[in-house]
């Protein structure tokens, strides 16, 4: 690891604040059981770091707050104004993996635009004119999604073995702290800070080793200051043991950040079991049977101490690759006339779901994208599925004016009940053919308000300016819709193919180029795109 300290460092006193998505897969059990209330001490918990509010005009945070909204009124951009969005300027970056080199959100505190590579570095860019400040390098890889996290006077991020913070001024490393048990497992999250609180979480898997055996998905609290550990939660309901067999069996573990509420609830969402569809010997899964909570399942925690207060799985005992792992999304909504906060979230199984915050009462659920073939068990034939392992709703919704926009995607995985093909890299050979939509859902009934069908596949997330709704392809355009309407605003074309999401800062548009998409070559870049 090395320290590269670049360019300009600004006074201490004046402190700067600060594809994404797993390419990793039946019905049986309902799932979901309540243990607990919160705390009633709900004025203290539950709190963003200050920084966060001192700074609402930009963009302080991978989804923009704790509730996971991806939204924001504090811009001048809006359905009048879009159109005028022009190119302001580009950061070149250097290509790390076949995901390309940024599936992340850019995030942006006190004139500074900071991200992580996809080799884990971290960059501080002057947001007026996208000039290097400082760079961290690390050059450890990452398969994605990742990023940072700024609160508490520190900026927060992980490599695949470990959580580290930085100072914001320079980029100097403060601490650093081991995750992973063993070499199955790795961290490709943006952590989430509250209440000095900062939470990562391990997943079976990293740019060698991929759902093999013995990879265990866990929740850390760490202390913001020291990284000390606050507490921790197995997204595997028997831990280590991994349901009978850790030997051939991974999974759990989170991708996104969670959403926190100010009672101070935890809201994560959780991957996918492994082996993925099965193997000769385990067809179906049969290496571990049962609904292998707690994966595919939203799980809401006690801030404080990470207990468990109840949980809702979507996809029992899952033999498709169908992770729940976007990030859940905090609402208050009217249900039967009385306003009630509700978690909506969503997966690789291609619906979104709508949970009361309280006790998790399951209340609708919407399909998006085609299906086909996505329940029960598998048979001992190829098959095609719609979704497949890039199928479904694979990065961030966002939520504004009670109207969730959810990014999906349409491409098929061709098994049967021992295995896919080809491995994951048979599966993703075909992307071009691959198709995307954007779908906007009444949250309160999970009726479809409208729908737009995209020519190439939506890794770009959702992003809310206004009355402007923000997404992007993997085959490079950047789409503005009315968020009332569905039209069609604004497009752009950017010099590569996109899997990273925008952020809203002021009157600009930041959105990562970064994919190798169907471009011969491609040029990767950070690009503002600005009203001025």
């Amino acid at each position: 690891m090395s320290f590269t300290n670049k360019i300009r460092r600004r006074p201490r006193g004046k402190a700067r604040v600060a594809l994404g998505g797993a390419l990793v897969a039946v019905v049986a059990l309902g799932g979901w059981a309540v243990h607990s209330s919160a705390s009633s001490d709900a004025a203290a918990l539950g709190q963003a770091p200050p920084e966060w509010a001192a700074n609402a005009g930009s963009w302080p945070a991978h989804n923009y707050d704790l509730s996971n909204t991806r939204a924001t009124t504090q811009t001048p951009i809006d359905s009048q104004t879009v159109s005028k969005l022009k190119v302001k300027w580009r950061f070149a970056l250097k290509g790390a993996s076949g995901f390309g080199d940024f599936a992340s959100t850019p995030i942006v505190l006190n004139g500074t635009v900071y991200f992580q590579d996809l080799n884990s570095n971290v960059y501080a860019l002057d947001r007026s004119s996208g000039k290097l400040e400082w760079k961290h390098t690390f050059n450890k890889p990452s398969v994605g999604p990742n990023g940072i996290a700024y609160g508490y006077g520190r900026i927060y991020g992980a490599t695949e073995t470990s959580a580290f913070a930085l100072d914001p001024q320079t980029g100097k490393q403060l601490w650093a702290r081991k995750l992973i048990r063993n070499n199955q497992e790795g961290i490709d999250m943006t952590p989430q800070l509250y209440d000095n609180t900062v939470v990562f979480s391990t997943v079976p898997g990293n740019a060698s080793s991929f759902y093999k055996g013995n990879g265990d998905g866990i929740v850390w609290a760490l202390d913001t200051a020291t990284g000390n550990t606050k507490w921790k939660f197995n997204t595997i309901s028997d831990g280590a043991k991994l349901f009978g067999n850790p030997k051939v069996n991974s999974g759990g573990g989170l991708w996104y950040p969670p959403s926190v509420d100010s009672q101070g609830r935890v809201f994560i969402s959780i991957a996918n079991p492994a082996p993925l569809y099965g193997t000769p010997k385990f067809p179906n899964g049969s290496s571990r049977p049962g609904p292998d909570l707690y994966t595919n399942s939203l799980v809401a925690l006690d801030g404080q101490s990470g207990k468990l207060l109840w949980f809702r799985q979507a996809v029992p005992h899952d033999v498709r690759d169908y992770d729940l792992m976007i990030p859940s999304i905090i609402a208050t909504v009217p249900i039967q006339g009385v306003q009630t906060e509700i978690v909506l979230v969503a997966g690789k199984m291609g619906k979104t779901y709508a949970y009361r915050a309280d006790n998790g009462q399951h209340l609708w659920t919407r399909s998006v994208g085609k299906h086909q073939n996505d329940t029960g068990p598998l048979p001992r034939k190829i098959i095609t599925i719609f979704p497949g392992d890039l199928g479904g709703v694979e990065t961030p919704m966002a939520l504004a004016d009670s109207r969730l926009f959810v990014p999906w995607l349409d491409f098929p995985t061709r098994a049967r009940a021992t295995g896919l093909p080809g491995g994951i890299a048979g599966s993703v050979a075909g992307l071009k053919t691959g198709r995307g939509g954007f779908t906007a859902i009444d949250a309160a009934t999970g009726n479809v308000l409208w729908q737009n069908k995209l020519p190439s596949m939506d890794f770009g997330a959702a992003t809310v300016a206004n009355d402007v709704v923000f997404t992007s392809t993997y085959a490079g355009t950047i789409y503005a819709f009315d968020t009332q309407t569905g039209k069609t605003l604004w497009t752009a074309t950017a010099p590569a193919g996109i899997n990273s999401f925008p952020a809203i800062d002021g009157d600009t548009l930041l959105v990562g180029a970064a994919a190798p998409g169907f471009l011969k070559n491609p040029q990767f870049q950070l690009i503002a795109y600005s009203l001025q």
